[in-house]
């Protein structure tokens, strides 16, 4: 009997151990938990850039794409060979970790908005006085132009390093570069001297744009749609695409590109 009791007592013990090192978890009625924290995720995305281990992870993917490029073309191709590279531009050529990290992650949309004041009295960034010669270069547009998409800092993003370093490897072995991106028609002169600016030259015109609405009736294509679109279009120019590289799965969607690289970006999700 006394053993019984003793079995009983450590039973007890080990049951209540389990539960205070794993409490259980409450479940709605659609069966789902609790997310995690917002401000967790946050930090763990500050942690994650801040760290070095993106950039690492940017440089690893960067340089497997020039090793490949290497190794299939040793002495470089000819002009009349019409070998293609296709680069994405947000978070894969230009870096928009600025504006990201500003408002802790939240969508392109909620970006606009949160600029949309400044926009409409030329203020931004303690630019407190409105646009004078104190005032930043995205002040001066944003009273300028009163967009606020130039307000959202488009206009002077830095390169992605490894990335720009591919660029230029590609061009210095004969190979055609295009630019594809989700960016709509109305951006287009204020990416074009951004990528100028930060080192990007001589790409084949033009880059691929989204028109700024749909036609009447339609809904917008989403990425893993238009991309695999314009990649056939270049296609149908005579170029075969050889190398695609991004940030995102729908970036590499579809078809047209005998190998695709995909880079790191925890920060958002275009479908």
């Amino acid at each position: 009997m006394k053993r019984l009791v003793r079995a009983g007592f450590l039973l007890l013990v080990l049951v209540s151990l389990a539960f205070a090192q794993n409490p259980p978890v409450a479940f709605s009625g659609s069966g789902l938990g609790e997310p995690e924290n917002h401000a967790i995720t946050v930090d763990r995305l500050m942690r994650y850039h801040d760290s070095g281990e993106y950039d690492r992870e940017i440089r690893e993917v960067a340089n497997s794409a020039r090793d490949y490029l290497e190794s299939r073309f040793p002495n470089g191709v000819s002009k009349d060979s019409k070998i293609a590279a296709v680069f994405d531009i947000d978070e894969t050529s230009l870096s928009n970790w600025e504006v990201m990290a500003f408002c802790g992650f939240c969508s392109y949309p909620a970006q606009l908005r949160l600029y949309e004041d400044d926009c409409k009295d030329g203020r931004k960034d303690g630019c407190k006085d409105g646009c004078k010669d104190g005032c930043k270069d995205c002040c001066k547009s944003c009273c300028k132009s009163g967009s606020k998409d130039v307000c959202y800092s488009m206009d002077h993003d830095p390169a992605i390093p490894p990335v720009l370093e591919l660029y230029n490897f590609a061009k210095k072995k004969g190979i055609a570069v295009f630019f594809v991106t989700g960016r709509p028609e109305s951006q287009r002169a204020m990416t074009e001297a951004n990528l100028r600016k930060v080192g990007y030259l001589d790409w084949i015109e033009p880059i691929y744009m989204q028109p700024d609405a749909p036609p009447p009736g339609q809904s917008k294509d989403p990425a893993r749609v238009f991309k695999p679109k314009n990649r056939q279009d270049i296609e149908a120019r005579g170029y075969q695409i050889v190398l695609n590289i991004g940030d995102q799965a729908s970036d590499l969607a579809g078809c047209c590109a005998l190998r695709v690289f995909k880079l790191p970006n925890p920060f958002y999700l275009l479908p």
